[in-house]
Order: C-alpha cells, then structure tokens, then sequence
C-alpha cells in the first residue's frame, strides 16, 4: 500500500520540473524548428518543389542531375537537389514564393541543361520556359 507523503514527494518532484520544461519550448511556432511543428504549421512555413527527371528517349530514370529552382523573376536563387537513383528531387523553398522557375542542368552526366518548359522539356531561355507553383511532375531530359 502507497501512503500519502509518498505520492505527494512526487506530485512536489513534478512541479519542479515543469518550468524547467517550460524554459526548453519554444514560445512560439515560429521560434520550433520545423520538426517541432504540427505539419500544417510547417506546411506553411515552407514549399516543396518536387518531380522526376527521366531520359527523353527511354524513359528512364536520369540520376545525378542538378535542378535549381528560382522565383518567378529569375533574380532569386532558392534551392537545388540532385536527382537520386530513380530521378527524383525535392527543394525546399519559403512560402512567400508563390512561382518558380526550374532550371536542369544535366551537363555533368551527359545531358542537357535548360530552363522548363510547359511541355516538359528543357528551353534554352527563361523566356521560352514556364513557371511552376509545386509539382513539377515528369521532366524529359535530352542528351547534351
């Protein structure tokens, strides 16, 4: 049988702790790092920019291909990924861009570079590409 100073020494232990808790959270979303906060806070506090690079003629999964993302106005640098084993990438962007251009550069592995048209295939200019709000989709890659 538990008597009552028992239980109350750890009711007393508990309060002590709690400011120390206290101290350790953040006081705001803001304040959290991103795997602190609940999804839809997180949601908000960043974009995904993701898709897939595959090879125009096959197909196939392009792997090791740089794509850059930047703002709609070409200025703003906002993020880049290497396409993995199966072509796929993810940036990472703030949510205060609402467009952006995707720039492939697969050069180093053989292939094209280019900004992303509408048709997804790589353009020669910012001009003759297309902006994007978050799902790129399929990317059909030529070789260089």
């Amino acid at each position: 049988m538990t008597s009552r100073p028992h239980r109350l020494r750890g009711a007393v232990a508990l309060l002590a702790v709690l400011p120390a808790l206290a101290v350790l959270a953040p006081a705001t979303p803001a304040d959290a790092a991103p795997e602190q906060v609940a999804p839809a806070t997180a949601a908000r506090m960043s974009v995904a920019v993701t898709g897939r690079v595959v090879r125009f003629t096959n197909g196939r999964p392009a792997r090791g291909v740089r794509v850059s993302a930047y703002d709609a106005g070409e200025t703003d640098f906002l993020g880049a990924d290497l396409t993995d084993e199966d072509g796929r990438f993810g940036i990472r962007v703030g949510d205060q861009y609402e467009e952006f251009g995707i720039y492939v550069r697969g050069a180093r592995v053989g292939l094209q570079n280019g900004w992303l048209g509408c048709d997804r295939t790589l353009k020669p200019t910012f001009g003759d590409a297309c902006t994007f709000s978050a799902a790129v989709g399929r990317i059909r890659i030529k070789a260089a």
